[in-house]
Parts: structure tokens; sequence; C-alpha cells
């Protein structure tokens, strides 16, 4: 097969190199220099495969770009994305590789964004916080170990009496210990431990005499 022209594409920043047998690759600048391609070369066909895969390669590395430039991705999230985009799996599985070798993702350092973002908007307790990054592709293993740094015990109270103290002005309408079980409930339901929870409710309690003790 021979190489006709090479000529920019109508659309975006590609362009359109026409083959006598009447194929039309549409490559970018970067394929065609690393192939060295030119107008009359005469091309295998092993030769125009090699060139479809590594602009296929190309254009799924951008695409992986684009979506990290939007946020931080687990290596999980960056897979199914790439491939619900219709990359093959080798494909997405190069470009996966690529990246995490350049360290543009990395699992433990989304892990310790997701644990900082979290709690800076909602403290939450450490099961939660492991429930989260399983949804997000992260390792049960890799997210018990990142929610380490925040599942001491004195770190889990002051969160979760951070998050009742909160939470208490939306239940000033109830009677005292209407107000001790939902509020129970409510940090149940943000992933604290039990005894954590016991102790940040006798804290928010302390001195009323119609509170529960556990």
């Amino acid at each position: 097969m021979r190489i006709e022209s090479i000529e920019k594409a109508r659309k975006g920043a590609k362009f359109a190199v026409s083959l006598d047998d009447g194929t039309s690759l549409l490559l970018s600048r970067e394929v065609i220099i690393d192939f060295g391609l030119r107008k009359n070369d005469e091309l295998s066909g092993d030769t125009v495969t090699s060139i479809m895969d590594a602009q296929l390669y190309r254009d799924a590395y951008y695409a992986a770009g684009r979506l990290l430039d939007y946020r931080m991705r687990t290596r999980s999230e960056l897979d199914q994305r790439l491939l619900k985009k219709g990359y093959p799996e080798k494909v997405v599985a190069k470009v996966i590789g690529k990246m995490s070798e350049l360290g543009l993702i990395d699992d433990s350092r989304f892990a310790d964004a997701f644990i900082a973002s979290k709690i800076a908007g909602k403290p939450i307790g450490k099961r939660e916080l492991e429930r989260g990054l399983r949804e997000k592709g992260i390792s049960k293993e890799a997210a018990q170990a990142a929610v380490l740094q925040v599942s001491d015990d004195d770190t889990q109270l002051e969160l979760a009496i951070q998050a009742a103290k909160t939470k208490m002005r939306s239940l000033r309408k109830f009677e005292p210990r209407k107000r001790q079980e939902k509020l129970v409930a409510f940090l149940a339901r943000r992933g604290f431990d039990w005894d954590v929870i016991k102790k940040a409710t006798r804290q928010i309690f302390k001195g009323d005499e119609d509170a529960v003790d556990f």
C-alpha cells in the first residue's frame, strides 16, 4: 500500500492519511512522526496494523489524561471508564500501566486525598470511610491501611463529637430521650463504632438528667 496524501483533517488536530487502496487513516501528528510517514511511502499490512495500534493507544492515553484532569481516580475507576469508552482491554491495561509508572495514578495517594476530603466535608467513621474507598475500587487491605491514619480512638471520638454537635441543631424539637436515640442512629450511619458512639453521646448529653446512660 502506498500513501497518496497526508492532509490536515477538517475537524480536530489529526491528519487524514489516504492510501492507494482507498483506506484513510486518521492519525495524530505524533504517530506520523514516530513512524516517519511521508507521501508515496510504501506500507505493508503489518505496518498499517502497527500504526493503527499506536494511534489507538495514544487516543486511550489522551482520554485517560482528560479524565484525570477532571479529578483524581483509582486504577479501577480509570479502567472502567476507558473500557466503557470502547477501548480494548489490552490497550487499557497498557495505558494504566504507563500512568502508574509515571505516578499519574496512585491508589494510595487517592485514598489519602479521599479521606482528607471526606473528613473535611462531614466527619464520618472509619467503617464509612472504608466503604467509600471500596466503592472507588480500592482493595480491602489498602482501604484499611489508609483508614489507619484516622482510626485511633482519640481521633474517632473527636470526629464523632464534631458530627454530633452539628446534628444536634436539627434535633432540638425532640424530647431528650428521642433526641438521644436519633443521635445514636445518626452516628451509626456515619460509620462510627459502638464504643465511640457511646463516648460521644455521653459527652453531648453530659449533665442531662433525662438522657439514658449506656
